[in-house]
């Protein structure tokens, strides 16, 4: 018998089992729950669950940017800049504690998010997707 969280579970297995641009969704949607986290961690001086939160949205931004192939499409060059831009902030606001750039990042990456998440949708390949994590 397995002692580990079914929802835990259930998620691993999602993301396993993800397709491209739904895996891209999840990403989004995490990063974005990261960056919220610990905002409310640096307002009650969680300080652990801030470098937690602020560490996995590094992770996350640097896979969109791996991930990413600049030379794609249009706007490539310059999505790519804003995830290099957002990587370094979001290490600046761990290692300064800075709620400010923890806020910018997040208010940079919004619309990011909304527009991955359109041309998602826009693709037929979900119905207002939200997986967060």
């Amino acid at each position: 018998m397995s002692l580990r969280n079914p929802a835990l579970a259930y998620q691993d297995q999602s993301v396993q089992t993800a397709d491209g641009p739904h895996l891209l969704i999840m990403i989004c949607d995490r990063l974005a729950a990261d960056m919220a986290r610990a905002e409310v961690a640096m307002e009650t001086v969680d300080y652990a669950v801030v470098d937690e939160n602020l560490q996995h949205a590094q992770r996350s931004i640097r896979m969109l940017r791996n991930a990413l192939d600049p030379d794609g499409f249009k706007g490539g060059h310059e999505l790519l800049s804003v995830y290099v831009f957002i990587e370094q902030h979001l290490v600046k606001a761990n290692l300064e504690k800075s709620v400010t750039l923890v806020r910018e990042c997040a208010e940079l990456f919004q619309p990011i998010h909304d527009a991955w998440r359109g041309a998602v949708n826009a693709n037929g390949q979900g119905d207002d997707l939200s997986y967060m994590g």
